[in-house]
């Protein structure tokens, strides 16, 4: 992973840059996610393959991962 990777994975990992981030794209600005509202995720995934010869399961990674609490 090359350096500028590693400073914006970091930065967008803060909860409230996150949530401006997603704001700003999803709602034009208007301030619908809150940061205290996500929760930090576990950033490695399993997936099981569908249709797949050996059916092994493979395990994927993401950069971020947050979980959106709205009532």
């Amino acid at each position: 992973m090359g350096k500028a990777d590693a400073v914006t994975k970091e930065y967008v990992s803060r909860s409230d840059i996150f949530a401006d981030i997603f704001n700003q794209f999803l709602y034009g600005g208007k301030q619908v996610i809150k940061p205290e509202h996500l929760k930090e995720r576990d950033i490695t995934e399993i997936a099981l393959p569908f249709g797949n010869e050996t059916d092994e399961p493979v395990q994927k990674y993401r950069d971020v991962l947050k979980a959106l609490r709205i009532m």
